[in-house]
């Protein structure tokens, strides 16, 4: 799996406000939202990038092996001239973009993902999760009906609901 990625609403997205409610979800999963970089280019939002950690900032810095340790990486992307129409193929809806992706996903430990998943589309109901190639996506209804039964590791194989 290379990455997941969250699709958001064109016309109300703000990459500043998507990190804030990554950060917020993350602390409803328990976890910690750490070494978040921003780019711009005078006002104009560039890129974003962080770490959704198990540990504290501190403690993941001064770890000098982070085997066992569960992270991922997040990136935020800004809206772009061609982000328009450009996830059409899938939601049947031009209005949505890559918003926002998770990879570098150690020891490919889903389950870790999957609580902050859960979390996150508590509060932003209109987005998708999709898996990069994948034919299909969840809608924040179809994460939260998974997230009342017992986990299934296959959620991020095909789509289980």
């Amino acid at each position: 799996m290379s990455s997941l990625i969250i699709l958001k609403k064109i016309e109300r997205y703000v990459p500043e406000k998507a990190i804030e409610a990554i950060e917020r979800s993350a602390a409803k999963a328990n976890m910690y939202c750490i070494l978040i970089k921003l780019k711009y280019d005078g006002q104009l939002f560039l890129s974003g990038e962080g770490t959704l950690s198990e540990v504290d900032e501190s403690k993941f810095k001064s770890l000098q092996n982070k085997e066992n340790l569960k992270y991922f990486i997040f990136n935020v992307h800004p809206i772009e001239e061609d982000s328009f129409d450009s996830f059409t193929w899938l939601t049947h809806d031009e209005n949505y973009l890559w918003a926002l992706d998770i990879e570098n996903i150690q020891y490919e430990d889903y389950e870790f993902i999957y609580k902050f998943v859960i979390e996150y589309f508590k509060d932003n109901p209109e987005d998708y999760l999709w898996f990069d190639d994948a034919e299909w996506y969840y809608t924040a209804d179809d994460i939260l009906r998974l997230s009342q039964k017992p986990y299934n590791p296959k959620w991020c194989s095909e789509k289980v609901i």
